[in-house]
């Protein structure tokens, strides 16, 4: 694990010489090491920490601090099987998979609120993780030449390097011998994850770097972490839009009657064009956590593996952002979607 230090309070512990890594290019040009605000490391060994000084003001000829801004940081984990980017700012923190461009940590003051199933492993010994806030591209739910909701949660993606004071990182996937067997175009998929203080913030962008137009669908197959899925009502502006029960074949689209959904048993559905909204998981033993998905999203599936105790169905719900009908993207074009993840105070 490297970190590289932005800047620090005069109070804070001295930092070792060996510990701030500056350019040459940069001490070349004259930057000092006190005026330096950011240091980088080219590659996907990038990590970033920042500590703000508090402002001061006067009050009878004394300065004083009147404000403490708090610290935000970027590290990248490679350690491990599968490396990680940790985000911290405040009380919040999160941790980013490299594998899949998987968020599989988000919480506050503590309180987890990303799922992961009983099953997943995060040793490298399966091609995905089960779990977190996977991106499905370019195929979201089976197909006939892509694997099963894409190939982009099975690659690893390369971490773009960035600077920021809200602990911030950028997660690139491009086109590869392997991808153009089975989707045969040219792209450029970043996926941006910041932390802001109490606060989420994902987007999802993808270029078609192509001479051709090209198609797909996708989707976020988010899981969230509840006390107990029977404690759980899922709320949003649900009543009037079109849905189909994925359990049943065929499916059979039928007007959706009311805002919440409850869910007692095994669910794969679809309502669709809920999104651009606001979306309310109501746990009644941990609080409330508000999921606003806007840009490209047009349809939320929810799912429950309800029974199934080896998938450790009582601790999570998925609730997914996604695009079921196919996008198609003209040569040169970008399409876009973000999901934003808030609890409740």
């Amino acid at each position: 694990m490297a970190a590289f230090v932005l800047a620090r309070a005069p109070s804070a512990p001295a930092v070792a010489p060996q510990a701030l890594k500056v350019p040459q290019s940069d001490i070349a040009m004259g930057t000092s090491r006190t005026s330096l605000r950011s240091a980088f490391a080219v590659g996907s060994a990038v990590a970033v920490a920042s500590l703000q000084v508090p402002k001061m003001s006067k009050a009878r000829g004394r300065p004083r601090a009147v404000r403490m801004v708090r610290h935000a940081s970027t590290k990248l984990d490679d350690s491990g099987a599968w490396s990680f980017v940790q985000l911290t700012n405040g009380d919040s923190e999160a941790t980013v998979y490299l594998r899949g461009a998987n968020v599989t940590s988000f919480k506050v003051g503590g309180v987890e609120w990303i799922g992961l199933r009983a099953d997943c492993k995060l040793d490298g010994s399966k091609a995905n993780i089960s779990g977190g806030l996977p991106i499905c591209f370019p195929q979201f739910g089976p197909g006939e030449v892509i694997p099963q909701h894409g190939f982009a949660r099975n690659m690893d993606w390369t971490f773009v390097e960035a600077e920021s004071s809200d602990g911030k990182c950028v997660l690139e996937l491009v086109d590869s011998e392997e991808t153009k067997k089975v989707w045969p175009f040219e792209f450029r998929c970043t996926y941006t994850v910041e932390l802001k203080e109490g606060e989420l913030v994902t987007s999802m962008k993808v270029d078609n770097l192509s001479d051709a137009e090209c198609s797909f669908t996708t989707g976020i197959h988010s899981y969230y972490n509840v006390s107990d899925i029977d404690n759980l009502d899922i709320v949003g502006k649900l009543k009037g839009c079109t849905y189909e029960d994925r359990t049943k074949d065929p499916p059979s689209p039928v007007e959706y009657d009311k805002d919440e959904i409850k869910i007692a048993e095994f669910r794969d559905e679809i309502y669709k064009k809920v999104w651009p909204s606001t979306v309310t998981l109501k746990d009644s033993k941990k609080g409330e956590l508000d999921i606003i998905s806007d840009g490209g999203w047009r349809d939320l599936v929810v799912w429950s593996p309800y029974g199934d105790d080896k998938m450790g169905y009582k601790s999570f719900v998925c609730v997914e952002s996604v695009e079921c009908d196919p996008i198609s993207l003209a040569a040169g074009a970008s399409w876009e979607a973000t999901v934003n993840v808030v609890p409740r105070k």
